[in-house]
């Protein structure tokens, strides 16, 4: 048995009921904007899902980036709510960064929660504005600091009881805190994205919070801090819908053969099965691009803050998964438009990865910067400078 399938089973069998239990309520949730109940966040924590790739000081098996990868593919493939895996990627790598600061107290109280199930976390770095321009402030205190601000997006927020956040301090560096939902002058408010409705999302306003010296995570150069989560959510946020789409196209097959026009079967005309086939390749597609970006980051060749390997991965796999998405409904036809629920909350859900962790047209640019300084680099190292002496040249 191969590594995938090995990894699929192992799922299938943890958590496989678990996930089921969750689709039950999906439709239902997404349109009342409803995350995941907490019962069953705290039972895939019981289950051990959360602590899967975090480090044994947190509690966690420590698996590596490649089999997290393909673990959170597998739950993207069985559950049908897409916020699920995006929430609970955002919670692990919130106690990863934590257990990386080796702070015993913070991981204790904290990474150890969130691995168990038995507290939420949000990232809270959105402003609607670029890093250099947070409004976010740190001031001191005497001993301690006091907080101000909003953060306007927060995946899982409505659910979070800690928020690593990221701040300006006074001398104009950014920092990074955990500050609590319960910390007096803390304001948590939904919000009404356009997909990912079940994602519990909500802005947060901090006024005046008085904030412990000891909630420090991070005292220098935050945004170096924040670009290493950003690199692990590129890999991340696109596993689980692989596995989605993996789904969809499987799903396509299956409704396709019991349909007839013409008196044959849907499935059998070649401009179907040319559409499944493309639907195929981008699957596939997909899949190889993540495991190569996936196995690089575990053989710990990946560079920390921006990898090109890494945000190619994204890049790709995200065109590949939307264009799964369109040809299902290309092919479906009335049945995606009003034979399903399922299929245009895909589709809503999905059209914000082309913007999470850097949008596809930054990385484009990111990505192309990055040939033109290597190609430079490799025409200084492999052109000789000229001579000095012009006789030389004779």
């Amino acid at each position: 048995m191969d590594r995938r399938a090995e990894v699929a089973e192992l799922v299938r069998d943890r958590w496989g009921g678990l996930l089921a239990e969750i689709n039950k309520t999906v439709v239902e949730r997404d349109d009342a904007r409803l995350p995941p109940p907490p019962e069953l966040m705290a039972a895939t924590g019981a289950t051990g899902l959360q602590a899967l790739s975090l480090p044994p000081v947190a509690g966690g098996e420590n698996v590596d980036a490649l089999t997290w990868g393909m673990v959170l593919e597998q739950v993207g493939y069985y559950c049908e709510d897409s916020a699920l895996p995006l929430i609970m990627n955002h919670q692990v790598d919130i106690a990863r960064l934590v257990c990386e600061s080796g702070r015993a107290d913070l991981i204790e109280r904290y990474a150890v929660p969130i691995a168990q199930g038995r507290s939420g976390a949000g990232i809270a770095y959105t402003e609607d504005a670029d890093a250099f321009s947070f409004r976010t402030v740190l001031r001191r205190k005497g001993d301690d600091h006091i907080l101000s601000g909003h953060k306007s997006y927060i995946t899982g927020g409505l659910m979070s009881d800690v928020f690593l956040t990221y701040v300006m301090d006074e001398a104009g560096d950014m920092q990074a805190c955990m500050v609590e939902r319960n910390d007096p002058g803390v304001t948590v408010t939904p919000s009404q994205p356009l997909g990912m409705r079940t994602a519990g999302a909500a802005s947060v306003t901090f006024e005046d919070v008085l904030l412990p010296a000891d909630r420090i995570l991070e005292a220098t150069d935050g945004l170096t801090h924040a670009q290493r989560f950003l690199s692990n959510q590129r890999l991340w946020i696109a596993c689980a819908p692989l596995g989605r789409a993996q789904a969809v196209l499987e799903e396509c097959a299956t409704h396709l053969i019991t349909s007839t026009r013409y008196g044959e079967p849907v499935a059998e005309l070649k401009n179907v099965e040319a559409s499944l086939g493309r639907m195929y390749v981008a699957v596939e597609s997909a899949r190889s691009m993540l495991y190569h970006a996936l196995a690089r980051v575990a053989d710990g060749r990946n560079e920390l803050v921006f990898d090109p390997v890494v945000a190619a991965a994204k890049y790709a796999a995200v065109e590949q998964i939307r264009f799964v998405l369109e040809r299902a409904l290309g092919i479906l036809g009335g049945h995606a438009f009003y034979g399903t629920p399922h299929l245009g909350r895909y589709m809503r859900d999905f059209a914000g990865l082309s913007l999470a962790a850097g949008t596809q047209d930054i990385l484009e640019a990111n990505l192309g910067a990055g040939v033109v300084a290597r190609a430079r680099q490799l025409m200084t190292s492999v052109i000789p400078a000229p001579p000095n002496n012009p006789e030389s040249l004779v």
